[in-house]
């Protein structure tokens, strides 16, 4: 005779703890099982067998408790359900029936054996959808599909944790505690998903998600794993493991649409207009899975396409575009008719300022598992994704770019990944694996002329035309090698892991601005008569471009040991080191002049660097209703390798730079490179800019620590075991990345302005050696949250979280070279570390999440799911900064920018530091007192001191299932609303961001007393995302079986 229970209502003969012990999520790709058994008498049961049966693909493990009747399984598929059964020779066998695994936990489970004469038992067990708060969440496959998700993209799903916040922009980038984007670490089956290079800040190395989001199995987020295996973040860590084929064919394919015709997209009103919207998007795939030889060989393998017109932003003034420049279409069409006749330049190599660009994105995946045997188990995953973006359209007011300044971002990903899970003994097993990602970045220019800058336009704005300085000569190959050995060994009550890994990246990369020339002209007339007021050109020796490529391999070398401890049965801890040690054999080129102007020697590779990486983490039952748990970790990584890579490709050496100021040039000066800076490179002498690294260059790393108690408790209304969990993370930032120019010398220094607060230096001659070092001081976060869930019978679950961030921060890092690192981070003195430090870019001070979800079957036998996702957070800092005239903050080596990020001082009334100039004191008090500075009078505005506004976003998806055709399938009609708060108030719902972090305050100079000239005030405003902002509905059909 056979009875079963539900797992809560077992008790007395069977004690089973079921519990999942401190994640392990790293780029695991498997579970695990273990426990202790004991005999009736509470002895430990030795010799007992533990039979795991993957249910839905028959696979078998089978492990025998040690002396102490301890055990474990490792390498088990994700998922289930699984049947866990307990057969020994003395007592009555067990089962627990129904048991689900989390990717990267270790499920807990110990059982107290009876009598043989008593009743076989069987334990049913169940799966969550998701679990989340801020340290760490988990996403089933449940979860993954119903969420309110209008781009596939895993993003949707993890912004569920209290910790993640996706941010304005098209690649849609997510912050986790706080963090840079680039910082996080995102792998899927045990293949890094990152852009290693760090080009993209949406975090991807390709411009959308590279994964068929039909293809995801279970996704986690950690932000504090204690567990030794994990390195390669500072910001957070987000696993996924794709699904495998089973027994049983499944499948399906879904076609989604986008558009005014099919769905919904509505119009948005901002300052009393109404924007109209225009988006048309297509989404169409299928997915395959099932086995190839029945309990033993398995295939899956997914498919997804995606194509777009691109929707613009901005436009010129007067267009009715959802933001508009400074610049206006008479402007356009004068400046276009002066391109036309005096440098005879056609339509295209102009550009215009409207367009609709195509995006593109192709992606599918494949996975093999093979059952060896009864201890070897392996799997096979390929992985490819291509895609495109249309870049640097217009985003800021101050300047209007024409589409021949537009770029075409063209990735290619291919990533395989091998596996193999074996049991050598009871107590000992391994893992072994290799992966391989290789991406190809192409980033192809609209126009093929130089950079052309109009500027001192009579609407006060600019206009630029010609292929970007920056995408003249740039492409990109990346290769990263990853192979690694883990092992585990269970002895006694510990369970001891131990490996390595080795990384390889090897990087090619042509990145020479200015390679076909960049022209400023200062006014519309200037322009007419060829009057450049700046003209640059760079190029590879010999002007090759080719000449001055950065290729080099870094290679990684980690080691770590780690042994978790069951304490009791009530306390865990784990204890673990970690060391890491980067190693390269190749050098940047020496140059003897820059070592001349800075005393550092420029060939730092970082070779031979290395750091140790101590955890430790605890879990705490203190009764069936709370939990404790925490700890302390070390961790590095996640910074973009394409700083160290600016050593090597503007290393003064194979590269050179011509500069002239005030300069009337030819009329093919647009399409041709002045013979004089042609000549100018073929006898450069290892002069031009240098970017180089710090030979005392650290890692910069951070302490982390994380105290959370899990309470199951009581609340009237909505009823009982409600889970409550509260959660403190402290993270102490510690040689944090910082850039100065290392040719700036105490001679270079005139003096300070009259107040004291900012250093002025004599202007530099357009050259600098950019110095990658560190910060003595990184800044730090106090991040608290707290979160309450609960799931009912009738398919009714919610999740309801506040955080709270407060967050400083020296250089956020935020671009991709020296230059624009050195350039970007808001300071009073750039070359200061100590003035960069301030409230954390990324920082969101409040943020409130509200999931509902309900499942029920308004048609017997066809579920129907409706899903919400609210949130509610506050903007995102934004600093107040100078405009122009900064040669004397040493900025001359960045013309064409209105903003070079300094910070502005604060005067008061009267005040004898400020003259004023074409401006009144009331109308520059009046401006400062509206943008909430007046409290700083009398000195400068702090960094990040002010916010966008507040953030709402309310997102709905009802998914229904209908009859198939045959017996089995079954189909499913779904729609997704995007921003429903738009739809019920069009001047609701709105996202907004700014230029670089940042607005302009007032434009100033310098006079010989060192009084700042202020001699216009900014109305600058927050810019409008239009994408998030709008309202939209998406229609999906999905056909399954």
């Amino acid at each position: 005779m056979m009875k079963t229970h539900r797992l809560s209502q077992v008790a007395g003969a069977l004690v089973v703890a079921l519990g999942l012990s401190t994640a392990a999520f790293a780029d695991e790709t498997s579970s695990g099982v273990r426990g202790v058994i004991t005999t009736p008498q509470g002895q430990p049961a030795a010799g007992t067998k533990i039979v795991i049966t993957h249910l839905p693909s028959g696979t078998k493990k089978t492990v025998t408790t040690n002396s102490l009747g301890g055990f474990q399984a490792k390498g088990l598929r994700v998922g289930g359900p699984y049947k866990v059964t307990i057969d020994s020779d003395e007592y009555q066998d067990q089962e627990i029936t129904d048991l689900f695994l989390q990717l990267g936990e270790t499920e807990r489970l110990n059982a107290q054996l009876e009598a043989d004469q008593v009743e076989k038992i069987v334990v049913t067990a169940s799966a969550a959808a998701f679990t989340s708060s801020a340290g760490s969440s988990y996403f089933g496959e449940e979860a993954i599909q119903n969420a309110a998700s209008l781009t596939r993209d895993v993003k949707d799903v993890i912004r569920a944790n209290p910790l993640v916040s996706i941010l304005p922009g098209s690649s849609a980038p997510i912050t986790i505690a706080g963090s840079n984007p680039r910082f996080n670490s995102i792998t899927v089956d045990g293949i890094s998903q990152n852009d290693d290079f760090g080009l993209n800040d949406g975090g991807y190395p390709t411009q959308r998600s590279p994964l068929p989001f039909d293809a995801l199995d279970q996704v986690t987020v950690d932000t504090v794993p204690f567990d030794a295996k994990v390195s390669g973040f500072s910001g957070g860590l987000v696993n996924a493991v794709l699904k495998s084929g089973t027994n049983e064919f499944t499948g399906g394919f879904f076609y989604e649409r986008l558009s005014d015709g099919l769905g919904g997209i509505g119009d948005v009103r901002d300052n009393g207009r109404d924007i109209e919207v225009e988006i048309d998007e297509k989404t169409y795939g299928a997915h395959l899975g099932g086995a190839i030889i029945e309990d033993k060989l398995f295939f899956f393998a997914a498919y997804e396409f995606f194509e777009a017109p691109q929707t613009l932003e901005w436009g010129a003034a007067g267009s009715g575009a959802a933001n508009e420049t400074d610049a206006t279409l008479a402007e356009v069409q004068q400046i276009t008719d002066i391109a036309r006749s005096v440098y005879g330049l056609t339509d295209e190599q102009i550009g215009s300022p409207t367009g609709s660009p195509l995006e593109e994105d192709e992606k599918w995946v494949a996975k093999i598992d093979w059952n060896i045997n009864d201890f070897h188990r392996a799997a096979f995953t390929y992985q490819f994704n291509e895609g495109n973006r249309t870049r640097n359209l217009t985003d800021r007011d101050s300047e209007l770019r024409l589409s021949s300044q537009w770029y075409n971002v063209s990735e290619t990903l291919n990533n395989y990944s091998v596996k193999l899970y074996s049991d050598w003994t009871d107590s000992f097993s391994t893992e072994i694996s290799y992966t391989n990602k290789d991406v190809e970045n192409r980033q192809n220019s609209f126009g093929q002329s130089a950079d052309v800058t109009i500027d001192n336009l009579p609407s006060g704005g600019r206009i630029a035309f010609g292929t970007d300085r920056f995408r003249q000569a740039n492409t990109l190959d990346t290769e990263t090698e990853i192979l690694k050995v883990d092992a585990e060994y269970l002895f006694d009550f510990h369970s001891v892991e131990f490996g390595v890994e080795y990384q390889e990246l090897s990087i090619a990369n042509v990145f020479v601005p200015g390679s076909l020339g960049v022209l400023e002209f200062d006014s519309i007339e200037d322009f007419r008569n060829r009057r450049a007021s700046s003209y640059e050109y760079s190029n590879g020796t010999g002007n090759n471009p080719a000449a001055a490529s950065a290729i080099f391999q870094r290679e990684t070398l980690s080691l770590y040991i780690q042994d978790t401890w069951d304490y009791s049965d009530e306390l865990t801890l784990t204890f673990g080191l970690r060391y890491e040690r980067l190693g390269s054999d190749d050098k940047p080129p020496f140059n003897q002049n820059s070592l001349n102007r800075t005393g550092i020697d420029n060939t730092e590779n970082l070779d031979g660097l290395d750091i140790v990486l101590p955890r430790f983490g605890f879990k705490y039952e203190v009764n069936e209703d709370v939990t404790i748990k925490g700890g302390v970790g070390r961790y590095t990584g996640g910074q973009p390798n394409v700083w160290v890579s600016n050593a090597y490709s503007e290393n003064g050496v194979t590269s050179g730079f011509f500069s002239a100021d005030d300069v009337v040039v030819p009329a093919n000066a647009i399409t041709n490179i002045l013979p004089e800076a042609s000549a100018a490179i073929e006898n450069a002498q290892s002069n031009g800019n240098v970017s180089l690294t710090d030979p005392n260059f650290k890692l910069p790393n951070d302490w982390r620590y994380r105290l959370a108690v899990d309470s199951l408790i009581d609340i009237p209304v909505l009823g009982e075991d409600v889970q409550w969990t509260n959660e403190f993370l402290y993270i102490d930032r510690k040689d944090t990345a910082f850039w100065r120019d290392a040719s700036l010398q105490e001679s270079d220094i005139l003096g300070r302005t009259a107040d004291g607060g900012r250093i002025l230096y004599r202007d530099d001659d357009n050259r600098y050696d950019l110095l990658l070092t560190n910060a003595d001081d990184g800044g730090r976060s106090k991040i608290f949250a707290t979160s309450l869930s609960k799931y009912y019978d009738n398919g009714v679950s919610w999740n309801f979280s506040y955080t709270n961030q407060d967050i400083t921060e020296a250089n956020p890092g935020t671009s991709s070279t020296a230059r624009s690192n050195y350039r970007f981070s808001p300071a009073v003195n750039r070359n200061v570390a100590a003035d960069h430090l301030g409230t954390g870019r990324f920082e969101i001070e409040h943020r409130f999440v509200f999931n509902f979800g309900y499942k029920t079957e308004f048609f017997e036998g066809y579920e129907t799911n409706f899903n919400v996702f609210f949130e509610r957070r506050s903007g995102q800092p934004v600093s107040y900064v100078l405009n122009r005239n900064r040669s004397l903050f040493r900025d001359t080596l960045s013309p064409g920018f209105d903003n070079g990020n300094f910070l502005p001082y604060i005067p008061t009334a009267g005040d004898a530091n400020v003259v004023y100039d074409g401006v009144t004191e009331a109308e520059v008090l009046a401006t400062i007192d509206a943008a909430g500075l007046s409290s700083y009078a009398g000195g400068y505005a702090p960094k990040n001191s002010v916010t966008t506004p507040w953030v709402n976003t309310l997102d709905l998806s009802f998914r229904q299932e209908i009859p198939g055709i045959l017996d089995g399938h079954k189909g499913e009609i779904y729609f997704v609303f995007d921003n429903f708060l738009n739809f019920i108030d069009s001047s609701q719902g709105k996202v907004e961001d700014s230029d670089f972090g940042t607005l302009r305050l007032y434009d100033t100079n310098i006079d010989d007393q060192g009084r700042y000239v202020i001699t216009g005030v900014r109305d600058d405003s927050f810019s409008l995302d239009l994408d998030q902002s709008s309202w939209k509905i998406k229609v999906g059909v999905k056909y399954k079986f």
